[in-house]
């Protein structure tokens, strides 16, 4: 697998911080707006009434497979573009990676924190819980995915964490925002919890896929100047 990990010299000289941006686009686009993408069509059904909007929104409301196929096949999207930024390039092994942790990240027990916490915590509160549970347990879940890949622990263990902790603040600092304008799930504002759900999912992958691109790169790079000493 060594032989797929062989950076260009271009990815070899490209900055952390042309990786930063580039894959928190990447992230918000391939993983953020999918992920969220029932809310947002909401959302402009709200504003724009029509046909094919509203047949979306049938469709993605219709079973939750449904919404995770379609994060799924964008994810695909995502790997190939963290394949180019890292100089990973068989990309279709970070592809396996990223469905299978976001497939076990969705079905794992902190994925259903709303189900635990129930009957003591007030909507607005379980609501939060619930969304952090979640992205928390699908970034850590593809952060060690990752790290299989590279076979490397360090990297499953470094990336699944700071993913994971990074993805979680700014989901929770967006709700918190949001609750701050009066705007909380639960709450008397007109289609709240879409609003607070849309834009928290994408700036938590924004956020999270901006530490995950630059975190993969960097151990990339670290392993090709494992297997080639003397070079830079």
């Amino acid at each position: 697998m060594n032989n797929f990990m062989k950076t260009p010299e271009i990815h070899r000289h490209r900055g952390y911080f042309h990786i930063a941006w580039q894959s928190a686009l990447a992230a918000g686009l391939f993983l953020g707006l999918p992920a969220g993408l029932l809310f947002w069509l909401i959302l402009l059904r709200d504003v724009s009434p029509s046909a094919s909007v509203e047949l979306y929104v049938t469709v993605l409301q219709a079973n939750a497979l449904n919404k995770i196929i379609t994060l799924l096949a964008c994810s695909l999207m995502w790997s190939f573009a963290l394949g180019r930024m890292s100089g990973y390039r068989a990309w279709w092994w970070i592809a396996t990676a990223t469905v299978v942790g976001i497939i076990a990240g969705w079905f794992s027990p902190l994925s259903n924190l709303d189900g635990w916490f129930g009957d003591v915590l007030p909507m607005h509160n379980l609501y939060a819980v619930s969304m952090a549970g979640l992205v928390f347990s699908v970034t850590v879940c593809a952060g060690l995915a990752y790290g299989l890949i590279l076979r490397s622990g360090k990297a499953a263990l470094t990336m699944a964490l700071t993913t994971g902790i990074i993805s979680v603040l700014a989901l929770l600092l967006t709700i918190v925002l949001f609750d701050l304008f009066g705007i909380r799930v639960g709450g008397t504002v007109h289609l709240a919890m879409s609003k607070v759900t849309a834009v928290s999912l994408m700036i938590s992958a924004i956020a999270g896929g901006m530490v995950l691109g630059v975190g993969f790169s960097w151990f990339v790079r670290k392993i090709n100047r494992q297997d080639r000493p003397g070079t830079l």
